[in-house]
């Protein structure tokens, strides 16, 4: 059973900036520069904004976007997940990754924001996305939750076979594999890793298991969800997420969002500035205004 983590939500704006750096203390000699945990404040504001990177990333997934929302006048919190960022590309840090730590590390950083902001967002993309989901399902002090193609299925698989593989991979010897075998360790960004680890893909799936379960037996408790997905995404089950929003609306009857995007390419990784598919042009001021918008699209 995957323990809930416990929630400390931040209770002033110094203890905010106090926890934030102890996320920063944890990024020494090992870990890339760009993959700093990143803050963006320097007093309160109306809106604290988590942006949760992708796995096998790290923050300087955001290094382009962040700007954009602490320009509209955001508070930014850009954690580094656990085990993300080595400066080894070829790293295996990733084998030990679990679900909790995951889950930890992503609570802490919203019970962050708490204190930056009067109100809160998070967005993540793919794992990051399941975290944001988490929050809409789990975190009543969250405002609103944008999960960017959440990775609630593999591939087209429904959700039964995909978290069966899930259990599967936990189960097997870890294997770390190349995103794209034709490229290796060539594979853009050039700073993230170029492989994953098969054991900590399992473990993701045990959040995406935790939240599909729950969102359809128990009210939703963030006050608005706001799920984004490429149409031609290759990698995750959009059906999937769709189940789950509709899950959410069903329960709720309100401040529930579900946008398919139509015009992008065949591509996961939306928010990548140096993926060429990315399409950052079109994705970017779709997530800003997911973000910052009062009303939800209908």
């Amino acid at each position: 059973m995957l323990e809930r983590p416990a929630s400390r939500p931040a209770a002033s704006f110094g203890e905010a900036v106090a926890r934030a750096r102890g996320f920063m203390a944890l990024d020494d000699a090992s870990i890339l520069p760009e993959a700093h945990t990143a803050l963006l404040a320097d007093a309160p504001a109306d809106l604290a904004v988590v942006l949760l990177h992708g796995f096998t990333n790290h923050p300087g997934q955001f290094r382009e976007f962040a700007p954009m929302v602490r320009a509209k006048g955001a508070n930014v919190f850009i954690p580094r997940l656990p085990d993300h960022g080595d400066v080894d590309r070829l790293t295996t840090r990733l084998k030990h990754l679990t679900a909790e730590a995951w889950l930890a590390s992503a609570t802490e950083a919203i019970d962050i924001a708490c204190g930056l902001g009067k109100r809160v967002a998070v967005l993540g993309i793919s794992t990051s996305g399941l975290l944001c989901a988490y929050a809409v399902q789990y975190r009543s002090d969250v405002w609103r939750s944008v999960p960017v193609s959440p990775f609630f299925a593999l591939l087209q698989l429904p959700h039964g076979v995909s978290s069966s593989i899930g259990a599967l991979l936990r189960w097997v010897p870890n294997m770390f594999l190349w995103w794209d075998p034709r490229v290796k360790a060539k594979q853009r960004p050039r700073t993230a890793y170029p492989r994953f680890s098969t054991r900590a893909l399992g473990q993701a799936l045990r959040i995406s298991d935790l939240v599909y379960r729950d969102a359809d037996r128990e009210k939703a408790l963030a006050q608005q969800a706001y799920t984004i997905v490429n149409r031609a995404d290759p990698a995750v089950n959009n059906a999937v997420s769709a189940e789950v929003s509709r899950d959410w609306h069903g329960l709720r009857g309100y401040g529930v969002a579900y946008r398919e995007l139509r015009n992008l390419p065949t591509n996961h990784d939306i928010i990548e500035p140096d993926n060429p598919l990315a399409r950052t042009d079109l994705v970017y001021p779709i997530l800003l205004d997911a973000l910052f918008s009062e009303e939800l699209p209908t």
